[in-house]
């Protein structure tokens, strides 16, 4: 109770503490396990975040949401957000992680980074059988093809990805 309580108010060291009291085979572990994955996810996504001097403290994501997020692209935090949204299964956090790292995709500054992300992309595309994951995919891969195609590097990744995604759709 006070863990919820603290979580709602958005006190996640407070949280953390309450949650991780819970024993292992109490009634009520597999919900505050619920809870730490959703501190954790909550915590990565907001230090993900690069934010202006006025929203760094608001209260609220959805209040951030509104105006246009620039993240840091560190592809070692991005991928422990996919993977912490897919052990979720939450499926609108499932789509926030993809859409960073379509984001990651087409603000990256070096090929090595775009092969990075264009692996992880691959990876969550693979690991999640939801359409709209796929729609969506085929729809980035497909709008951006020219600038994916001139890197030379990439672009048998490109094409296979694009053929898989277009097979799983038929």
């Amino acid at each position: 109770k006070k863990g919820s309580d603290a979580y709602e108010k958005q006190q996640f060291e407070v949280a953390i503490s309450e949650f991780s009291k819970v024993p292992l085979h109490g009634e009520y572990y597999s919900e505050a396990q619920h809870y730490l994955d959703l501190i954790n996810y909550e915590m990565l996504y907001d230090q993900l975040q690069i934010s202006s001097k006025n929203s760094h403290h608001s209260k609220s994501r959805q209040g951030k949401k509104a105006e246009k997020i620039k993240f840091n692209y560190d592809i070692v935090l991005i991928t422990q957000l996919v993977n912490m949204a897919e052990k979720m299964g939450d499926s609108k956090k499932k789509l926030e992680s993809f859409d960073i790292v379509i984001s990651g995709i087409k603000h990256s500054s070096s090929r090595s980074q775009t092969e990075d992300f264009l692996m992880l992309l691959e990876k969550i595309v693979s690991r999640n059988k939801e359409k709209s994951i796929h729609e969506k995919a085929l729809n980035f891969l497909l709008a951006d093809f020219g600038k994916l195609y001139q890197q030379v590097e990439i672009r048998s990744q490109v094409f296979q990805l694009v053929g898989n995604l277009k097979m799983d759709l038929m």
